[in-house]
C-alpha cells in the first residue's frame, strides 16, 4: 500500500465549477457511502482535482494499484499532491480472490485516511462496491450487512458481475459466517487476520457450485487452466 502526500491548500470552486464538478460527478458514477466516504468510477481528462474539490476530500483510496507511467496514474497523483491529500494505493481485482493482506490494507486505509475519504477503481461498480461493504461492516459488524450487500447491487451501483465476478456478493455469506462462528461476535479486521485465506474461500465457493465463478490470485495455481 502506497500513500503520496502532498501540502498544497485546495481553492474554493466557483459557482460555475461547482456546477460542472456535479456532472463530472453524475459521469464517474458518483455515490455516498456515508457522509464520510464516497465511491466512484476512475476519472480522466483532469477530472480528479474537481472531484477532490466538489466536496473538499482529503485522501483518495485507489483500488487499482500502483500504476506508476500511466497517464491516467500520473494526472491522479498529481492532482492529489497539488491538495495536499493523500493518494493511498491497494491493489484489487474484481475477478481474482483476495489475499489477506489486501483487505487489511483496505480496511487500514478506513481506519486511518483523513476524511472525507473518496475511493475509485475502474469503473465504480464493483471493486468500489465491494470495499465499500468491508467498510460498512467494519463499522457496524453483523449489522451492517444487508447495507453491504446493497453495494453490489445493479441498481443504482450498476454492479452486473461478469463470469469471474460472482464471487463478490457470495463474499458476504462466507464473511457473515466468519463473523458468526465462536462465542460472540468477532470484529471484521480479527477475521480477516485469523482466519480469512483465498484458498479456503475458494473451496467454500466451489463447494456451493461457484467453482466457475472466480480467479484464484496471480500466486495460487488456476483450477479451470
Amino acid at each position: 500500500m502506497a500513500d503520496h502526500a502532498g501540502s498544497v491548500p485546495r481553492r474554493p470552486l466557483s459557482l460555475p465549477m461547482r456546477l460542472w464538478g456535479r456532472a463530472c460527478a453524475r459521469l464517474h458514477h458518483f455515490h455516498w457511502v456515508d457522509e464520510s466516504l464516497a465511491r466512484s468510477a476512475q476519472s480522466y481528462f483532469g477530472h480528479t482535482g474537481l472531484l477532490l474539490d466538489l466536496h473538499g476530500f482529503r485522501a483518495l483510496l485507489n483500488l487499482r494499484g500502483d500504476n506508476s507511467g500511466s497517464p491516467w496514474y500520473e494526472a491522479e497523483k498529481a492532482a492529489c499532491l497539488a491538495r495536499g491529500a493523500p493518494l493511498i494505493d491497494v491493489t484489487l481485482s474484481s475477478r481474482r480472490l483476495p489475499h489477506r493482506a489486501a483487505l487489511l490494507a483496505v480496511t487500514a486505509a478506513f481506519a486511518t485516511a483523513p476524511r472525507p475519504l473518496l475511493m475509485k477503481c475502474s469503473g465504480g461498480a464493483d471493486r468500489t462496491g465491494f470495499a465499500a461493504g468491508l467498510y460498512l461492516v467494519g463499522r457496524d459488524g453483523l449489522a451492517g450487512l444487508p447495507a453491504a450487500r446493497r453495494q453490489l447491487s445493479a441498481w443504482p451501483y450498476l454492479h452486473l458481475p461478469q463470469q469471474h465476478q460472482k464471487w463478490m456478493r457470495p463474499f458476504f455469506d462466507y464473511l457473515e459466517e466468519g463473523l458468526r462462528a465462536g462465542a460472540g461476535e468477532r470484529t471484521l479486521d480479527a477475521w480477516l487476520a485469523e482466519d480469512y485465506d483465498p484458498g479456503r474461500f475458494a473451496d467454500w465457493l466451489t463447494a456451493r457450485g461457484l467453482a466457475g465463478g472466480w480467479k484464484p490470485p496471480a500466486d495460487l495455481p488456476d483450477p479451470g487452466a
